[in-house]
């Protein structure tokens, strides 16, 4: 190991610092486990919770389009009348 040894510049006067070797903060951390389980089984809750879920999803994605039909629909209407 060899000490750092800092100084000023050669304009200005001064004696020269020399610091010893510097030591790691802390030893490395050993892993207690190797990580968390990524892929937890699924539990008969989490089926139905999942499963209700896209219903909803698929309800709601039906019932938009019905929407945007009925406002193709009823503007087609409209046009039509205006002429």
């Amino acid at each position: 190991m060899s000490a750092l040894v800092v100084g000023a510049p050669s304009s200005v006067s001064a004696s020269p610092v020399t610091v010893g070797p510097v030591a790691a903060a802390a030893p490395a951390l050993a892993q207690a486990e190797p990580g968390p389980t990524l892929d937890d089984p699924q539990t008969e809750a989490d089926a139905r919770n999942s499963r209700s879920k896209l219903i909803v999803g698929v309800a709601a994605a039906l019932l938009l389009g019905i929407v945007i039909w009925g406002r193709h629909v009823r503007s087609k209407k409209k046009a039509k009348k205006k002429k």
